[in-house]
């Protein structure tokens, strides 16, 4: 079943204190603008100077404010949940969106490479969940509480070029599930997006960008917007893939088949098996770009 969400859906947070990272520009300076055009406190959270964002934001009547920085620095996130909590407390919402790619095919990866794509894309996150979960935790439960991750289709379905991203990206999945798991007794909503947008970050892939362009971050804006308002206070484990105005909600891991294993292997019996656990199928599952307009990278 296909959903569609469009920016014009009238969502109030007022009141509410949003933390989102990656601010700065892209998904995350559009979900910056929206979230506080809807009357929420904002805390841009970048290591691109987030302050014209905010600046931006005021002109307009609302609230923000900025965190000038490096996420993946040792003391960043309890940093940045304490100064969210010093500009508007109570803090409502943490927004993970900060990403970084670094593409090769593992053969030309190095060590990094990798380390500095999750560190960005997996570990900062963690701590600034673990900070905020902190905070929530000796505050009375409420049920305005929201963490919204940043994944990718990479992530779910594999990308060639992108091993370091990818695994990050799965992780961060395996995160939310497992955190809507620890934190609902909190009151704590905790969800992954899958974002397909044009963004400086995806400007390689998708070419030049603009506000009109059907793949806008304005339309992942408006399904944060959602995710983080009193509409969606029953929506907790999920993952949605958003592309332009076109929401999947994913259902997770399914069983294609349930087998055994042979008492004894032998050329019989393991043709046997493989055609038993396959059931006709294709047993090489061998991902294609996730969009047609990504191409391998010969890296």
């Amino acid at each position: 079943m296909t959903t569609h969400v469009t920016p014009a859906q009238p969502l109030d947070l007022a009141g509410q204190t949003c933390i989102i990272t990656g601010a700065a520009q892209g998904i995350g300076e559009a979900e910056a603008r929206l979230l506080a055009g809807r009357g929420a406190a904002v805390l841009c959270v970048d290591r691109v100077d987030p302050n014209p964002v905010v600046d931006a934001i005021r002109d307009r009547g609302g609230t923000a404010h900025a965190w000038h920085g490096d996420i993946t620095q040792p003391g960043a996130a309890d940093d940045i949940v304490a100064a969210a909590h010093r500009f508007a407390a109570p803090v409502t919402t943490l927004v993970n969106n900060a990403g970084m790619v670094r593409d090769r095919m593992i053969y030309n990866l190095d060590d990094a490479e990798w380390d500095s794509v999750l560190a960005v894309n997996l570990t900062a996150p963690f701590r600034l969940c673990r900070a905020i979960a902190r905070h929530w935790r000796n505050q009375p439960a409420a049920s305005d509480r929201r963490i919204i991750n940043t994944s990718s289709e990479s992530g779910l379905y594999g990308n060639a070029g992108q091993s370091n991203y990818a695994a990050a990206k799965a992780g961060l999945v395996g995160l939310t599930l497992t955190l809507a798991a620890e934190l609902d007794r909190l009151g704590v909503c905790v969800n992954a997006i899958a974002p397909r947008a044009r963004t400086p970050m995806s400007e390689a892939a998708f070419g030049a960008f603009d506000d009109d362009d059907p793949l806008s971050a304005r339309h992942v804006a408006s399904l944060v917007a959602w995710l983080a308002s009193p509409a969606a206070d029953d929506v907790t484990g999920q993952v949605f893939v958003v592309a332009g105005v076109s929401v999947r909600h994913l259902g997770g891991w399914s069983t294609r088949c349930n087998t055994t294993q042979p008492d004894q292997w032998s050329s019989i019996t393991a043709a046997a098996f493989h055609a038993s656990l396959f059931e006709g199928a294709d047993a090489r599952n061998v991902p294609g770009p996730i969009s047609e307009l990504f191409t391998t990278p010969a890296l």
